[in-house]
């Protein structure tokens, strides 16, 4: 059986390819989350795929009683490493196969850390497992890439150099998906390693209607992390806030 792409790159390699996403930025996003959205501030919150903990790190320095969840032992090896939090705890788990009933008064899923799956009810899944999770009244925030900017702003092909390595990406969209093939040069080791990584492109409507579906209300859309009004056209990212009934 084919390893799933997920299950291959989320290790070491994923970790210097993405180490502009540091410490600094998980802490700045969700500060301008909290700061724009009417969400609570104080209870139980689920970090639902928290890769290495950085936005899991930065909602407990804010008193929340934080679960960080993920698929990848590297990630959560790494995770573990940085706790510092008796407020935090990290659990290896599938997004489409979670045990929570009725938990957490937020559910928070960022860094476009939705839409991995073949199929649409997998994804769908992931959305009706969130909405199990929470608490009656319990909020959920998703921070997703945005199709449109996308398509009209694809880079194609890009390069750079980390640490002695050479790391070549290239874009496309086949099929609904953005599939990205990395791959990493070590002129040292005179080798080389190949990566992909693809995410099912939900238009906005789209997601609204999975949400919906999985019975979320007052569903909010923005453009930002400082919950700057979205626009199809220009805005990168969509963010999506919700509430469950209760």
């Amino acid at each position: 059986m084919t390893e799933p792409w997920f299950e291959r790159s989320f290790r070491e390699d994923y970790l210097l390819v993405y180490r502009h996403r540091d410490e600094s930025s998980a802490n700045q996003e969700v500060n301008e989350l909290l700061t724009h959205l009417p969400i609570k501030r104080q209870g139980r919150v689920l970090d639902l795929c928290c890769g290495s903990g950085r936005h899991s790190r930065a909602l407990a320095a804010r008193g929340y009683e934080v679960v960080g969840v993920d698929l990848s032992d590297v990630f959560l090896a790494l995770a573990e490493e940085q706790n510092t939090y008796d407020n935090l705890h990290y659990f290896q788990y599938d997004m489409r196969d979670i045990p929570f009933e009725q938990e957490f008064d937020i559910v928070f899923n960022l860094f476009t850390s939705f839409g991995y799956f073949a199929t649409d009810d997998e994804n769908r899944l992931v959305i009706a497992n969130m909405m199990k999770a929470l608490k009656p009244g319990g909020e959920v925030v998703i921070d997703y890439l945005n199709p449109a900017y996308l398509k009209a702003n694809l880079v194609r092909h890009s390069e750079r150099e980390i640490e002695g390595l050479m790391i070549e990406e290239e874009r496309t969209i086949e099929e609904g998906y953005v599939k990205k093939r990395i791959r990493i040069t070590d002129a040292e080791a005179s080798g080389t390693r190949e990566y992909w990584e693809q995410v099912r492109l939900y238009e906005q409507g789209e997601m609204l209607e999975m949400l919906k579906a999985a019975g979320f209300s007052e569903i909010q859309t923005f453009g930002t992390y400082s919950c700057e009004p979205y626009e199809s056209e220009q805005s990168k990212r969509m963010i999506f806030y919700a509430r469950k009934k209760g």
